[in-house]
């Protein structure tokens, strides 16, 4: 018998006008660009020195390492390392990232960077319907993050951050009044923007919490290795309700867009099946290129301490012109990572374009706060600029500070 396939087609009211589809879908309030990238166009400008990026210094990225890898992958790996590969990730790549108390390789998910696992994830733990749920946040939080939760129609509350990272009391107190988060999502060591990190305690508070409440706690760690101080901080404790998020973009290079994600095995096999649904599985040859590196363990050990060493050089010359040119400014401690969060005791709405003017660019705190504004706050980077400009930098924004302070007082 025949089949009469037009019975099911799906009637389409007809448009006026071709690109009202079009129109349809500029208007998405689920797509929003990030106020970082869009001002990384004027920090490009040769007359400005940027605060602004947090990216890598790229006089560090590796590349002579990573050449002596992509010869020895094509010779040794031949036409795999140009294959197609497993959705999971490679196994010797997976089997170098089992750094939980119980390593199991079954854990591990290899992403094409950290921001598709926490994309992938959102994936999985939205509801169906207009509204996927409640994420609970750091506030001040991550930008990258904010897009990823708001693209997929996550309601985001956000929960404040200190000294001692997400103030954890705080989300007990709003789930004892009714909040009920699908997700906990938090930066636990050296927090971007503040650069704070968790603290032992909170983090053991934020998990049982997560246990009794039936929710996931999302870590994303990028900058874990960045330690300034000479110590790593423990993290969070093991638990099904705990998913980790690790990438190499700080401490390889981002170009090669190689993250991960490190959760119990149940639900790292449905990550596979929404990795599948993706993009099928991240580069292979980046993969086995990554694996070359990071099983090099003298080399590692080496090319980590001098990451650190020089990344602490910059953020103490920074620390040291803002205590010099902003010295009412009130600094988070800054133990690692790639950021200064500076409450600089007066509001900052207008400052950026005339910072720019003067040629320095920052990120005002505003661009980060999900519920509460931080309307004094600026997030300075330290991680790509010239240690040696640092002091005419803060000097330049000190001196727009004055103009825009002089024209609102």
């Amino acid at each position: 018998m025949a089949l009469d396939y037009r019975a099911n087609r799906v009637q389409h009211p007809v448009m006026s006008d071709p690109l009202d589809l079009l129109d349809r879908f500029a208007a998405d309030d689920r797509w929003t660009s990030s106020v970082i990238r869009d001002l990384l166009i004027h920090a490009r400008r040769p007359d400005v020195i940027s605060l602004a990026g947090g990216l890598p210094a790229e006089e560090l990225l590796p590349l002579e390492r990573c050449a002596v890898a992509a010869e020895r992958v094509l010779t040794e790996r031949g036409a795999v390392a140009l294959q197609y590969g497993l959705s999971a990730g490679e196994p010797e790549l997976r089997e170098l990232l089992t750094r939980s108390a119980q390593p199991d390789p079954e854990r591990i998910v290899v992403t094409a960077g950290s921001q598709q696992a926490l994309d992938l994830v959102a994936r999985i733990a939205s509801l169906p319907g207009e509204s996927a749920g409640v994420v609970a946040i750091e506030d001040p939080g991550y930008l990258g993050a904010v897009q990823i939760l708001r693209s997929h129609r996550y309601e985001l509350v956000g929960i404040p951050v200190d000294a001692d990272g997400l103030v954890v009391d705080v989300l007990a107190e709003r789930i004892r009044a009714g909040l009920r988060p699908r997700l906990c999502y938090v930066n636990p060591t050296f927090q971007n923007p503040t650069g704070a990190t968790l603290s032992a305690e909170r983090a053991a508070q934020l998990v049982a919490l997560a246990e009794a409440n039936d929710f996931l706690v999302v870590a994303d760690d990028p900058y874990v290795e960045l330690s300034l101080e000479g110590r790593i901080p423990p993290g969070l404790p093991d638990s099904p309700n705990v998913v980790r998020l690790g990438s190499t973009s700080k401490v390889v290079s981002p170009g090669l867009r190689i993250g991960w994600l490190d959760a119990d095995p149940r639900f790292a096999a449905r990550m596979v099946l929404a990795k599948q649904a993706a993009d099928l599985h991240t580069s292979t040859f980046n993969q086995l290129l990554v694996t070359d590196i990071m099983s090099d363990p003298v080399w590692w050990t080496h090319h980590l301490d001098a990451l650190r060493d020089r990344y602490r050089t910059r953020r103490s010359a920074l620390a040291e012109a803002v205590a010099t040119h902003l010295p009412d400014a009130v600094v988070t401690r800054q133990d690692g990572g790639f950021f200064l969060w500076a409450e600089l005791g007066t509001p900052v709405a207008d400052l950026l374009p005339v910072a720019l003017d003067h040629g320095v660019a920052f990120v005002p705190g505003s661009a980060f706060a999900i519920d509460t504004p931080a309307p004094n706050a600026v997030r300075l980077s330290y991680s790509s600029g010239d240690p040696s400009v640092f002091g005419e930098a803060v000097a330049r924004l000190a001196a727009a500070l004055a103009v825009t302070s002089g024209s609102t007082s």
